[in-house]
């Protein structure tokens, strides 16, 4: 089976670049370059059908892995690069982004180095977990190293320099005040202090820590996961969308939820509380999960990461209350963002869920790899898990 829209976001060398080129005059398209996050993502839940763009992807990205402390690059030894592009555009040194030499090289990401260790051993190639034992090695000191920091949990924040992410999980953003609604606000509508540890970052940490356990073979790192979990339940509630600074709730039950239940983030005994808030029709649409719950004082059906639907997020919906045993709510996460993307067309970044059904954004763009990977993974119920 092919995969639909692939080929439009393949680089020439195999790894999928976040976005394809603008598709019409109302495409943005602006993510046309590699990602870390985005790219492992993809390249995860287009595993079974496609190996060879995960191993493109893990390749480039062992290629450009951090091996110094630079603030203004948010570069770290072992950390994965968040956004590269040979040749930035204008709008990033308008921005003031670190633009060296024409190229900007930033690792402005939370949860990328934990990406890259799933899906290495994911992929479960022996030669290519040989070939690039330096880096993964490498990417497992700094996830270590970033538990130790943060008290058990990864955080991000404050960042110093000009330009960059002044939030780093997936729900990253330049400014959570601007118009589209991205990242994490408290309920107040004011900044989380940082440094903050959002229960995404987690959720793929604790998965990242057992990949690295079997990758090395080595206990110690199903310990330190275990210890994390411990961490999550004590730290976390159903409600609860980050941790802040000085350790308090930011609050926004969402699709964040999903993750946590994908990467076995959870106790035993919380999997069902999870998943039951995560079923609640304020999160779980018709067309998917949203990613901050209707209830919330700063939702908004459009906003980037604060309402919004991405298929993509919803697919660890999916196959987390899938594995919690909650088969019947997994299935109308399924279906319902199959049944969004054939009316939509195309394959969408996020969109809006109304009383009318999924709403194109105007940012979104139209073509995005991690939507092309889920549709494909939802199609046929691959859901990645760690096994």
């Amino acid at each position: 089976m092919s995969v639909r829209d692939l080929d439009r976001v393949l680089s020439p060398e195999g790894w999928p670049y976040a976005s394809s080129e603008p598709t019409d005059a109302d495409d943005p398209g602006r993510f046309r370059a590699l990602f870390g996050r985005d790219s492992l993502i993809t390249s995860l839940q287009l595993l079974p059908e496609r190996p060879d763009v995960a191993r493109a992807t893990l390749r480039a990205l062992a290629a450009l892995q951090s091996t110094r402390d630079d603030p203004e690059t948010d570069e770290e030894p072992g950390k994965i690069v968040h956004e590269y592009r040979p040749q930035a555009e204008q709008r990033f040194l308008d921005m003031g982004w670190p633009v060296r030499d024409g190229e900007l090289r930033y690792y402005g990401s939370a949860d990328g180095t934990s990406w890259f260790l799933v899906v290495l051993a994911a992929l479960g190639d022996d030669e290519l977990k040989a070939e690039l034992a330096d880096a993964w090695r490498a990417a497992a000191g700094w996830l270590e190293g970033a538990l130790e920091r943060g008290g058990g949990l990864v955080r991000w924040g404050p960042r110093e320099a000009s330009g960059g992410l002044i939030q780093q999980g997936w729900r990253d953003t330049t400014g959570p005040h601007a118009a589209y609604g991205g990242g994490i606000l408290e309920t107040d509508g004011s900044v989380p202090e940082p440094p903050v540890a959002d229960a995404d970052t987690q959720a793929v940490a604790v998965a990242a820590l057992r990949a690295v356990a079997r990758l090395s073979g080595e206990a110690h790192w199903d310990e330190l996961a275990a210890e994390t979990v411990a961490v999550i339940a004590q730290s976390f509630t159903p409600d609860t969308m980050a941790v802040n600074g000085s350790n308090k709730d930011v609050q926004g039950a969402g699709s964040q939820l999903g993750w946590l239940l994908w990467a076995d983030a959870l106790p035993p005994d919380l999997l069902t509380p999870y998943a039951i808030r995560l079923s609640q029709p304020d999160v779980l649409t018709e067309f998917g999960l949203r990613t901050l719950s209707s209830a919330h004082p700063q939702f908004r059906a459009d906003a980037y990461h604060r309402g919004a639907v991405w298929p993509f997020d919803s697919w660890f919906g999916w196959g987390g209350l899938r594995a919690a045993g909650f088969d019947d709510e997994a299935e109308r996460v399924r279906t319902g963002v199959l049944n969004a993307l054939d009316r939509l067309g195309s394959a969408p970044e996020l969109y809006a869920v109304t009383d009318e059904g999924p709403q194109r954004i105007p940012i979104a763009n139209q073509i995005q790899a991690w939507t092309v990977g889920a549709r494909w993974a939802l199609e046929n119920e691959w859901d990645g898990r760690p096994r």
